[in-house]
C-alpha cells in the first residue's frame, strides 16, 4: 500500500515522501535516516514507520521530545489515513495514495512546467518596467496558485516598494514583512503553508484578518545582486507550496530577475546617453552623478586607467 508523509517546517516548503511498503523509514536527524529533517526539535533517530501485518505502524524510538499522533503521546500506533503526526516540533500529515493519484500529481506538476517556461518566454525587456513588472506578478500568480501577490524592490536603505500588486486594489503591503525581510537577506525562498498553526505569523492583525493560510517568497536575484522579492499568499484551506513548487517559482523567478535586470540597464543607457554628448567637450568636467551612475551600470574597472579627473571625481562618491 503506497503512502505519503508531508513535513511542514517554519520558513520552508513543505516536503513529500512517498512511502513505499517494502522500506522501512527511519526518520530523524541523523544523515542516515530514510527521511532525513534537520529540525533541532528531532532525535538523531526520532522514530519508524514501516508497513506490516497489512497495515502502517509508527513507532518512537525513546525520542527525547516524544511522537504524538493526533495530539497523543505514543510509542507505536497503527496509522489511518490521513493522520497528523508531530514528530517533536515538527508537523507531518500521514495519508495513503494510489498510482492514479501520483499520475495525477505528475501531470498536473508537469503542466506548471510548461506554463511557467510559456509566460517565462513572454517576459522580454522590452516592455516598460511598469508593464514588465506587472507581467512577472501576473505570471508568478498564475503558477502559484494564489490570489495575492507583491513585486517589491529594495531601495537600498532597507526598505521596500510594491512597484506591482495583484489584485490591483490590493493598496500597501500588508503582509509579513519579516518573511519579506528574511527571504531578502538570506538570499533563498521562504514558504509557510501552516499559517494558522504558526504562532509567530497568525499574531499578525493583518495576516489573520485576512485569513491567510500559506505564504511564499521568493528573491528577485540576478549573480550576488539582490533586486527585491516576489512574494504571493492564498486564503484557500489547505493551500501548501512543496519544494517542487517552490524550484518552478525559482526558476521563473530567477528569469523574471534577469529581464528585469536587463530593462533597468536599458533605461539606464537610454538616460545616460542624453547626458554624454555634453560630457564628451573637450575641456569639459565630468559630472559626478554620472560618473556615479556609470559606475552603477557598467562593471568596476581599476580607476588607475582613467584619466585623473573622472577618477577624481568617481572618488567623491
Amino acid at each position: 500500500m503506497l503512502a505519503r508523509l508531508t513535513f511542514y517546517q517554519p520558513d520552508r516548503p513543505a516536503r513529500q515522501f512517498l512511502l513505499d511498503e517494502s522500506t522501512s523509514y527511519v526518520i530523524g536527524r541523523d544523515p542516515d535516516c530514510e527521511i532525513q529533517c534537520e529540525e533541532s526539535g528531532l532525535s538523531r533517530r526520532h522514530a519508524r514507520l514501516q508497513f506490516t501485518n497489512g497495515a502502517w505502524r509508527l513507532a518512537d524510538l525513546c525520542s527525547k521530545n516524544g511522537t504524538l499522533v493526533a495530539g497523543r503521546p505514543v510509542s507505536q500506533v497503527v496509522l489511518a489515513e490521513p493522520q497528523w503526526v508531530e514528530f517533536g516540533d515538527v508537523l507531518a500529515c500521514f495519508d495513503c495514495v494510489s498510482e492514479q493519484l501520483i499520475a495525477e500529481d505528475r501531470e498536473r506538476l508537469n503542466r506548471r512546467w510548461q506554463t511557467s517556461i510559456e509566460l517565462s518566454r513572454a517576459l522580454t525587456p522590452s516592455l516598460s518596467h511598469p508593464d514588465l513588472l506587472e507581467r512577472v506578478l501576473r505570471s508568478f500568480v498564475n503558477v502559484s496558485g494564489t490570489e495575492r501577490g507583491f513585486v517589491m524592490l529594495h531601495q537600498g536603505d532597507g526598505r521596500f516598494r510594491v512597484y506591482a500588486s495583484l489584485p490591483q486594489n490590493a493598496g500597501r503591503f500588508d503582509g509579513s514583512r519579516g518573511i519579506v525581510h528574511r527571504c531578502f537577506e538570506q538570499q533563498r525562498a521562504l514558504a509557510c503553508s501552516d499559517i494558522p498553526g504558526n504562532p509567530e505569523l497568525i499574531s499578525r492583525p493583518s495576516i489573520a484578518a485576512a485569513g491567510v493560510a500559506a505564504i511564499a517568497c521568493v528573491p528577485l536575484q540576478v549573480g550576488e545582486r539582490m533586486l527585491g522579492v516576489i512574494y504571493v499568499d492564498s486564503r484557500a484551506r489547505g493551500k501548501q507550496f512543496t519544494s517542487l513548487d517552490m524550484e518552478i517559482l525559482e526558476a521563473l523567478a530567477s528569469h523574471a530577475a534577469l529581464v528585469i535586470a536587463v530593462a533597468r540597464v536599458r533605461e539606464d543607457i537610454v538616460d545616460l546617453s542624453a547626458m554624454l554628448p555634453g560630457e564628451l567637450r573637450p575641456g569639459h568636467a565630468p559630472d559626478p552623478e554620472l560618473v556615479r551612475r556609470l559606475q552603477d551600470v557598467l562593471p568596476p574597472i581599476d580607476t588607475a586607467l582613467l584619466p585623473a579627473s573622472i577618477a577624481a571625481a568617481g572618488a567623491d562618491r
